[in-house]
């Protein structure tokens, strides 16, 4: 059995505590189903917590001395831009953020890495819908070339995603795609499940 967990926030989580298998209603559980139609022999673990910020994920990790999976995917950083731009920092105050941030990252990495677990790394993404989220874009970015930086520094995935939600988005609207310009849609969630499965076993499910 090949155990897979997939750690996150909000988008992650999707009330995966009051759901009957604790996978929740997103790309969680889409992506436990396609492995179970495909016959694969995965346990599919949701580690995704409402809110969370990388500290806390990474606190969490540190806290959980039987944390052990074969594959691990991490998707988080939204609530990290949400800080950033909505407690009055200074432009000092934001840098030491985004410094913050990165150095987070990269422990919960290098913890990860220790049991040498398969680590994907998932891209944050953003939608300039409802137009106040458009002033957080240039964080997100920050964010993203970060995470990316990180992937190549060790040599793990990374699994791009803003730009492919916002063209969805663009092509069938916004509505379809995202319920508030950050959680996503069945739609929208149906999609990440895809780009997960199609990294892990090589081939869309659909």
């Amino acid at each position: 059995m090949t155990i897979l967990t997939c750690l996150g926030d909000s988008i992650t989580d999707c009330e995966h505590c009051f759901s009957r298998d604790f996978l929740g209603n997103g790309y969680v559980k889409m992506l436990s189903d396609c492995l179970k139609r495909d016959g694969s022999d995965y346990q599919v673990r949701n580690y995704g917590t409402d809110g969370f910020t990388i500290n806390r994920l990474l606190q969490r990790i540190q806290g959980d001395s039987d944390f052990t999976s074969d594959i691990i995917t991490i998707l988080i950083g939204i609530n990290d831009i949400g800080l950033i731009m909505n407690t009055d920092r200074t432009p000092f105050q934001q840098r030491n953020m985004l410094f913050s941030f990165y150095k987070c990252y990269a422990d919960l990495i290098t913890i990860l890495a220790k049991s040498n677990s398969r680590i994907i790394l998932m891209e944050p993404f953003l939608f300039p819908w409802p137009a106040c989220y458009r002033t957080w874009l240039p964080f997100r970015q920050k964010i993203s070339q970060m995470i990316h930086q990180l992937s190549e520094q060790f040599q793990i995935s990374y699994l791009t995603l803003h730009e492919e939600l916002n063209e969805k988005a663009r092509r069938y609207g916004y509505s379809e795609i995202t319920t508030d310009g950050i959680h996503l849609t069945e739609q929208g969630q149906k999609f990440l499940a895809d780009r997960l499965y199609k990294l892990i076993c090589g081939y869309s499910p659909y």
